[in-house]
């Protein structure tokens, strides 16, 4: 395939001077434009204008700095450009990076009129009351979306679509789930196609959709024939080369799937690293996505907080490394993937004792909350996490002790489990419990010292068996009693006291509970 870069002015400013005089990028619609223009002139993109950059660029940007998201945000693009020094001159991989998540429907809430203007096609609109118009700018985030494969039988022609929907392994009139057919996936590839599409040719193209595809997270092996996601979406490009008699050879799809795999890996790189805090950090920045109630900093209750990290703590004994690193005909190298294999294991074992902590030391809070009165804001008993300036008209009242601190990080700094208690614990598990995670979160404290004095008691054997033999949630008074009474006296003891003098409102109730253990 021999393509020519065009001699393209955009207004009164040559396209080639542009190039020449950039500088450093001071921000990231900036950096975004610098590396798609690298990487379209590396591919030879035609018809290329400084105004078409800055409108794919700026789309992404705003797509992924919504308040919804936390991970998956515009940073997260250059985090994974940067992390595989095999992808950093991979022109194709590196714009599948800049659009792989440049939808993410269920996280955002629904399209935008420009989201939808570039999916049409896609998708209809089944909002039984409201008035269709042929303006997509009527389009909005609040109608309701049905997502399907094109239906083949009804002689519909978009070729761009329908070779997305052929990398996907879609069938004719499929309805596609929010979960579990990698839609958000899909939509980012198809974006990225029709927003290209005047630029590169279909085989360019269709290895862009491949590394976006490559991109679904945490699919398993075929249960009958055994093939690996990378196998499908290996056997899904040979479909597409031969409905589009695409010119690409048998080692060009090879290098596609492999290019994907190297992609798909950078995308879950923290699940492979050795730092343990960094790994804890991504999975805090992914609860405010996966929990809407989390998003609230000031009233999410503590059944919400649950919820949340009961989830994380099912996901982590659920999830396999097997489905979360990806190797395609000799690449990675079995050594490399060893390695990765190894370090998720170890990443996952490390984050579900440190979940489970936190589970247990959260449950006990819900405990209390079930048997004095009910669910209840989690500030009611473990103070305010952040304190926030509000506004009088008679006077300004001086700053709260709290305001840098949590009530729950100052009453208990003095207390510690003791030594040969700790011999029992995974010690690096309790230092971070006891000293906080490295990065601030807008709904948590770094450091969780009830979920450490808890743990630094039980150790791994009794932080164990109180997770397998109790169902922490949904709390129940039966279940409230029983895990109070499981529960080491001494820290039990330790905690409850200090929730009685942050939740007077509750006092009396959390005195007879006292009395009764």
């Amino acid at each position: 395939m021999s393509r020519t870069s065009a001699k393209v002015t955009d207004a009164s400013v040559k396209y080639d001077e542009f190039r020449e005089s950039r500088a450093k990028p001071r921000n990231y619609i900036t950096k975004l434009i610098f590396e798609m223009d690298h990487s379209l002139v590396q591919l030879k993109a035609t018809d290329l204008t400084i105004s078409k950059l800055e409108e794919m660029a700026v789309f992404i940007y705003e797509s992924m700095s919504i308040s919804t998201r936390n991970y998956h945000s515009v940073q997260h693009v250059f985090g994974i450009i940067g992390h595989d020094v095999r992808l950093k001159d991979n022109s194709i991989a590196i714009l599948a990076a800049c659009f792989h998540d440049c939808i993410y429907y269920h996280l955002d809430g629904g399209l935008t009129p420009r989201m939808a203007a570039l999916l049409k096609g896609s998708f209809e609109i089944t909002d039984p009351d409201i008035e269709q118009h042929d303006d997509s700018d009527y389009i909005n985030a609040q109608h309701i979306y049905k997502f399907s494969a094109t239906d083949r039988e009804t002689g519909i022609d978009d070729k761009h679509l329908q070779m997305v929907e052929t990398i996907f392994g879609y069938t004719s009139g499929q309805t596609l789930r929010f979960a579990g057919d990698g839609l958000n996936e899909f939509l980012s590839a198809l974006v990225a196609v029709r927003m290209l599409k005047d630029h590169l040719p279909m085989e360019i193209l269709a290895q862009i959709a491949c590394c976006i595809e490559a991109t679904i997270p945490f699919i398993n092996a075929d249960k009958e024939t055994g093939k690996t996601h990378m196998d499908k979406l290996h056997d899904n490009m040979k479909k597409l080369k031969e409905a589009y008699n695409l010119e690409l050879s048998d080692e060009d799809l090879v290098k596609s799937v492999q290019v994907a795999c190297l992609l798909s890996n950078s995308d879950v790189e923290n699940f492979g690293s050795t730092d343990r805090l960094w790994f804890l950090d991504c999975s805090w920045n992914l609860l405010t996505e996966q929990n809407v109630s989390l998003r609230n900093e000031h009233v999410y209750s503590v059944d919400h907080f649950l919820a949340a990290l009961y989830g994380t703590f099912g996901f982590y004994g659920f999830l396999q490394p097997a489905i979360v690193f990806h190797k395609f005909q000799g690449v990675p190298a079995a050594s490399e993937m060893e390695t990765l294999m190894q370090e998720c294991k170890n990443n996952l074992a490390f984050g579900r004792t440190y979940v489970g902590a936190k589970v247990v030391a959260m449950s006990l809070i819900s405990a209390l909350a079930i048997l004095t009165g009910g669910d209840a804001p989690i500030s009611l008993f473990t103070g305010d996490l952040r304190m926030t300036e509000r506004r009088s008209d008679v006077m300004t009242c001086p700053p709260s002790p709290l305001s840098s601190r949590t009530y729950e990080e100052t009453c208990n700094d003095s207390q510690h489990p003791p030594n040969e208690c700790l011999e029992s614990c995974t010690y690096s598990v309790y230092e971070i419990l006891a000293e906080g995670r490295r990065s601030e979160s807008s709904f948590d404290t770094k450091r969780s010292p009830w979920a450490a004095l808890l743990y630094g008691y039980l150790g791994d054997e009794g932080l164990n068996c109180i997770l397998k033999e109790h169902t922490l949630y949904p709390m129940t008074p039966e279940k409230a009693w029983i895990l109070l009474r499981a529960l080491p006296p001494k820290p039990v003891n330790i905690i409850v006291e200090s929730i009685y003098k942050q939740a007077p409102s509750r006092a009396d109730r959390i005195s007879e509970i006292i009395s009764q253990l």
